[in-house]
């Protein structure tokens, strides 16, 4: 369960992503993501990490508290992202401080990772036995 459960977290991560947030970062504010190769290697590096991360909370959860796998999946997603904006907005002044291309940005993310839970709970319903 989990090396199928690591590989389609990875692949929808990158999904969401690299394929989705990249390309629309790149566009939206080309001074700061730069549609280069080089970007594009590094945020499949980032993201492929990410996947790994996700699988192992999500495999976690499924196993210590016997929750089901596609409860575990949204919540890890949803826990991720949140731990990681709160970081993040804290880390620039507090909740105060955010601009509005930060604002953007944030909902942007939120829809990636709306697409990264709607594949990875796609793939995982169809491919994954629940044990």
């Amino acid at each position: 369960m989990f090396k199928r459960l690591v590989l389609f977290s990875v692949l929808s991560v990158n999904f969401g992503y690299t394929f989705f947030l990249f390309p629309l970062l790149g566009i939206l504010l080309p001074g700061s993501v730069p549609l280069t190769v080089y970007n594009l290697f590094a945020f499949m590096l980032v993201d492929s990490a990410w996947g790994v991360v996700l699988a192992t909370v999500i495999y976690l959860l499924v196993h210590l508290t016997g929750m089901s796998l596609a409860r575990a999946t949204m919540f890890s997603i949803a826990s991720l992202w949140t731990i990681f904006w709160l970081v993040s907005l804290f880390s620039i002044g507090g909740v105060g401080a955010i601009a509005l291309d930060h604002a953007v940005t944030v909902g942007i993310d939120g829809i990636a990772a709306l697409i990264t839970w709607l594949m990875l709970s796609r793939l995982a319903k169809h491919y994954i036995a629940e044990q």
